[in-house]
């Protein structure tokens, strides 16, 4: 529900749009692409939009100063922004980043290499910022994800997303192109292989786990509740699961099953949840006690917006807090979660951030998808 005041959405994959999802959420997650002069570019699409050739409007055809002239910023660009870095080094927010192969207008077959010099890029200029080492994933849903790793030595955490789907075309075609890959690819059979190539986080779609679609895998199939929360549990183990999309009808059931949510809902002026309870949007970096949720929740329409506004000032950041409380904290989600491992495992470097097991709340191209 909104408090009815007006909230104008900035345009995804903008600085605008990463800098208020990096402080409205726990971080934000967005897409790159490399210009043809070796330029980091964030961008999702396939292509520019317009009426002009493909060739004219592919980002990997295209110098960095042609793109940024057509109003796309580039990735040097955020950095520049404090806004947003300072919040990244603070070890609170996380930030994804989803590395986007070439459409094939631009002739670029070999993937890998693509994508490798990509990796490159991000790591020189992510170089000066001393980033947590929890607070950046990087990935993509090419099957080449790992094989560029190899090349380039990348020392980011990263994954592959499922199911795999065409990097080009309209999405209901890239879809129905991925359902084969949806079909024979279950949660377990994701689990083993990200884990084999030393990947710390399933980053999937919601339909593996909710709906009637997740009955269509070769194996027992998992779920948000009951028994199938607990095989999730079960196979997850203290891996990080991100997921998208986060409909807010099911947000609060999603980060009790310990999920990480790629959120399209970034609208400050949202205060409450559709079954009526309040909604805090920063479960990890600010952390909520059960005594300030029962406040929330307990509260009318009227007085919730500025309950809201006194927890956001009043409750320290993750990184605030006392490392014995972080630790507590990081306790109660390894029992609640059912991680496997001892203790110390993954509560002996908490200034390097949460465990990706935490659950969080991640703002999809920043604020939310535009278009």
């Amino acid at each position: 529900m909104s408090d009815g005041s007006s909230w104008v959405q900035p345009i995804e994959n903008t600085i605008p749009a990463l800098e208020h999802g990096m402080s409205f959420l726990d971080g934000v997650e967005f897409d790159l692409r490399l210009s043809a002069d070796g330029e980091l570019i964030i961008f999702h699409d396939d292509l520019m939009s317009g009426d002009e050739a493909k060739t004219e409007r592919c980002i990997e055809l295209l110098d960095a100063s042609e793109i940024s002239a057509r109003g796309v910023d580039r990735f040097e660009e955020l950095l520049a922004s404090s806004d947003f870095t300072e919040l990244w080094q603070s070890s609170s927010k996380t930030v994804n980043i989803e590395l986007k192969v070439p459409h094939p207008a631009a002739r670029i077959k070999d993937h890998a290499t693509h994508l490798s010099s990509m990796m490159v890029a991000l790591e020189e200029s992510l170089s000066d910022l001393d980033l947590p080492a929890r607070s950046a994933l990087v990935y993509g849903f090419s099957p080449k994800i790992s094989q560029a790793v190899e090349r380039s030595g990348l020392s980011i955490p990263h994954t592959q997303l499922s199911p795999h789907l065409r990097s080009w075309g309209k999405t209901k075609i890239k879809r129905l192109i991925g359902s084969p890959n949806f079909v024979s690819s279950s949660v377990a059979s994701l689990a083993r292989d990200r884990r084999k190539k030393g990947m710390p986080v399933l980053g999937m779609a919601l339909h593996y786990l909710h709906g009637w679609e997740r009955l269509v895998h070769p194996s027992l199939p998992v779920s948000l509740t009951g028994k199938g929360l607990q095989r999730l549990f079960s196979i997850s183990a203290e891996m990080g699961v991100h997921v998208w999309p986060a409909p807010l009808s099911i947000e609060q059931m999603m980060l009790d099953a310990g999920l990480t949510l790629v959120s399209d809902h970034a609208n400050p002026t949202v205060h409450t949840l559709p079954n009526g309870d309040a909604r805090w949007p920063r479960p990890a970096s600010q952390p909520i006690d059960e005594e300030w949720r029962a406040r929330l929740n307990q509260s009318s329409e009227a007085e919730r917006l500025d309950l809201l506004a006194e927890a956001a000032d009043s409750l320290p950041m993750w990184h605030e807090l006392p490392e014995e409380q972080r630790a507590n904290e990081i306790g109660a989600d390894a029992k609640r979660f059912s991680w496997s491992g001892s203790p110390d495992s993954y509560t002996g470097d908490l200034e390097n951030g949460r465990p990706w097991g935490c659950a969080r709340i991640v703002g999809h191209r920043g604020s939310g998808e535009t278009h």
